[in-house]
């Protein structure tokens, strides 16, 4: 039971009806206690029927192809700043590759598909990064159907009292987005999704703005048209770094999505190895649209509360927050797509954009490709570590982007700056901690260890 002084509280924040009925659903959950797993030995594996492999789907031809692509809604999720990599703008503005943001290379992929017919994109931004947005996709908006909205806006909770935190005394910081599991509820609210059915559009691919894997696929598109899925979400097989990853389980014939936040303490190590748990979630999701709007009808789709607790100002603090992917068990035929791993690239720090950026990937129309000459195995390992892990650091001290198609790992810590194009091959380590690194113009680096 909510304490009515948290509920006044709530009030006096003049949320509207629904986003307030919505947080309370949310409070309530974190009042009865984590979501964990009660009975672990009914989490089984997903059979076949629930993991369908992506090597199995069927070539199609052009016009199959047309008539799909004017089914289809991309929406990118795009409420998150660039934190990770030191900057405080939206993580979407940050220059990825031939001189393109992230939503650069987004138009571009769209762009491209006009060709073919009409398709639809949507960006969900966040407060925090919904009016920059829209400045930067003026320069190319008026070539494609695009639409972008913002979603909802939660109070962050005092970990002590839980009463939401005062926007009088902490101002923006106050409010935070509430994840992407807000989609749902705004696609309702903000009459996307009438619209959309309207003109016709059946298909809603949902992914990261900053996973660069994460294009339209012409067969993953058929496969939700052609059998009519309702609920599709891309797995791709774990390695060791993904250990933290969320996966998908089945219970009692329905497949869901387990987070690590919901496994209890005694078998996390077998939910981070990869016997019981192969695969895990790139967020890449295919939604059905008339029957999304079918279960919306029904009510809300009501999703577990993730409790992320942080600190703002000194001040330790609860943020509830809900994930896209876990709407899969309110669709009964929700099925899993184990997809290869070039569909998960995202961009997390600086030692990620430093690989895109490198001639590893070639990148043409928005989409980016391994680059033919690279024969060695898998991609290079990058480890930046010091003033490197600030984007705007890495593009002063390394202005030209080094060669790595030879690269089997690369290791960068300290005050180290590069004076133009170099070329590294094999392993390399560079530390520069007690005096500055200075790599040369022209240097080849073939599994070299520089400084102290």
């Amino acid at each position: 039971m909510i304490d009515s002084s948290v509920i006044q509280a709530l009030r006096d924040l003049g949320m509207t009806v629904p986003t307030f009925n919505q947080y309370l659903r949310l409070y309530e959950k974190l009042l009865s206690g984590p979501s964990v797993v009660q009975d672990w030995s009914s989490i089984e594996t997903p059979d076949t029927s629930q993991l369908f492999p992506y090597e199995k789907l069927e070539d199609i031809g052009e016009d199959r192809d047309r008539e799909n692509h004017r089914k289809l809604v991309v929406l990118k999720l795009n409420g998150g700043l660039g934190t990770s990599m030191g900057c405080q703008r939206p993580k979407s503005a940050i220059i990825v590759k031939n001189e393109k943001s992230f939503l650069d290379l987004i138009g571009e992929q769209i762009r491209h598909l006009q060709k073919m017919a009409p398709v639809t994109l949507s960006l969900m931004n966040s407060f925090h990064t919904h009016l920059e947005t829209e400045k930067i996709v003026q320069s190319f908006s008026s070539e494609i159907p695009l639409t972008c909205f913002q979603q909802n806006r939660f109070p962050r909770l005092d970990e002590n009292s839980m009463l939401p935190l005062s926007p009088h005394t902490f101002g923006e910081d106050a409010w935070y987005p509430p994840g992407h599991g807000d989609l749902y509820a705004c696609l309702e609210e903000q009459g996307l999704l009438d619209r959309w059915l309207k003109e016709g559009k059946e298909v809603l691919f949902v992914s990261n703005a900053d996973n660069l894997g994460a294009v339209v696929d012409e067969k993953i598109l058929n496969y939700m048209v052609s059998h009519h899925i309702s609920f599709l979400m891309e797995l791709t097989p774990k390695t060791p770094t993904d250990l933290k990853g969320g996966t998908v389980y089945q219970q009692e014939g329905q497949l869901k999505l387990l987070e690590i936040g919901s496994v209890p303490s005694e078998y996390v190590a077998e939910f981070q190895g990869m016997d019981k748990f192969k695969v895990f979630n790139t967020n890449n999701i295919w939604i059905n649209l008339p029957r999304l709007k079918q279960r919306l009808s029904e009510g809300p789709i009501d999703l577990p509360v993730i409790a992320n607790r942080k600190t703002i100002s000194d001040q330790k603090i609860i943020q509830l927050e809900t994930a896209v992917g876990a709407g899969l068990e309110f669709f009964a035929d929700a099925m899993g797509l184990v997809v290869p791993r070039v569909r998960f690239a995202p961009v997390k720090t600086t030692s990620d954009l430093l690989r895109i950026q490198s001639n590893i990937y070639l990148e043409t129309n928005g989409i980016l490709e391994r680059n033919p000459e690279r024969t060695l195995k898998g991609l290079p390992e990058i480890y930046l570590k010091g003033p490197l892990e600030d984007e705007q650091e890495l593009s002063i001290r390394i202005p030209v982007v080094p060669g790595m198609i030879d690269l089997i790992r690369l290791e960068i810590e300290g005050d180290v700056s590069f004076e133009g194009k170099a070329t590294l091959k094999g392993r390399v380590r560079i530390r520069a901690k007690k005096s500055p690194v200075v790599i040369p113009e022209g240097a080849v680096l073939d599994n070299d260890t520089l400084g102290h």
